[in-house]
């Protein structure tokens, strides 16, 4: 088999990702014919086809499927090798790379990431922002170092530690019939028309699935700023986190009302492919984590009114909290990597 060349791996992204010659032609700024053969060459080389050919365009075949992760994880990593190096050359020493969801960014992250840059101020930090399974995507890919995402988790050899917690309300316009309750069920706001938020998204996945044909979304928008302006408008009412929504109580006329349904507590998570290969700075932001999840109130999920509280969310089989699994152990053992001392960022 001949040895696997930077650029041919490229161009096989390229076509992987577009879905045809043509538009990776197009991209890559290279002739079809000689992009044509790349690929035939890379097959033959390796005695496996990973394309389908079609008439409207090219689908991996398993054999691609395994290829493209294989690809992305090498291309990605000389990517970060460069930004590294460039980073160094201008007098910052590391750069750490983080995926999170909206609410993540919104709530939580802000913290850690001041107190993180207070300790390390010599670390540059990447942060983007998607749903749960882009982020979870990003890590797989080599794309972010760690991820912040919610429960539950679909991602296959994902290392993953309970983070923090966020809380669902009902938005309304105020003097909206609804606006006088202290707490609704999800069934009593499909009467009314919803805003809604991308359909990928991990909440908009929840409330498509609890209300089904009832829920009705008469606007979707791109954020949660964006669905309080509608709401303001009164062009609907709309589910969204509280702590992020408190932040626009001054500013637009909505009332918010608690939502008592045992999904409305959401559990976030920090995860990582596997600890072998995180920087040293991505370690140190794991550790601050993990210690801002240990070190956050318990809260007990809403039930149904008059019920008993339901138990707290889940945590998953990968929980590796102090007091359900450690306890025996010294107070220096560290959870993330039992076998090593903890470690530091050095500067």
């Amino acid at each position: 088999m001949k040895q696997f060349e930077f650029t041919t791996l490229k161009l096989f992204l390229a076509v992987a990702d577009g879905g045809s010659l043509t538009t990776a032609a197009d991209k890559c700024n290279i002739a079809i014919a000689a992009l044509s053969k790349r690929i035939s060459d890379l097959e033959a080389s390796t005695g496996t086809r990973f394309f389908e050919r079609r008439a409207r365009g090219m689908s991996l075949t398993p054999a691609g499927r395994a290829l493209l992760q294989h690809a992305r994880e090498i291309i990605y990593g000389v990517e970060r090798m460069q930004s590294d190096l460039l980073l160094y050359s201008r007098g910052i020493h590391g750069l750490l790379r983080i995926a999170a969801t909206a609410s993540a960014v919104s709530e939580f992250l802000p913290q850690e990431l001041r107190s993180f840059s207070d300790a390390h101020p010599g670390v540059a930090i990447d942060l983007s922002e998607g749903t749960s399974q882009k982020v979870m995507e990003a890590i797989m890919d080599g794309r972010a170092d760690l991820g912040v995402f919610l429960e539950p988790v679909s991602g296959d050899g994902l290392v993953t530690f309970p983070y923090r917690r966020d809380e669902l309300c009902v938005v309304v316009p105020r003097g909206h019939p609804l606006a006088t309750q202290a707490r609704i069920r999800f069934a009593q706001t499909l009467v009314y028309d919803h805003i809604g938020t991308q359909t990928e998204s991990s909440l908009s996945q929840k409330l498509m699935a609890e209300g089904g044909a009832n829920y009705r979304v008469r606007i979707r928008v791109g954020s949660v700023d964006a669905a309080c302006r509608m709401v303001h408008a009164g062009l609907g009412i709309c589910i969204a986190p509280r702590l992020i929504v408190e932040n626009y109580q001054d500013c637009f006329s909505i009332a918010l009302i608690e939502l008592d349904e045992p999904w409305a507590v959401r559990q976030m998570l920090v995860g990582a492919r596997s600890k072998q290969g995180l920087s040293g700075a991505a370690r140190a932001f794991l550790r601050r984590c993990i210690d801002a999840g240990e070190a956050e109130p318990q809260r007990h999920l809403p039930g149904p009114t008059g019920s008993t509280p339901a138990e707290e969310v889940s945590r998953t089989a990968k929980d590796l909290s102090h007091e359900a699994k450690h306890a025996s152990l010294p107070p220096s053992y560290d959870p993330v990597f039992p076998n090593e001392e903890p470690e530091t960022t050095h500067e």
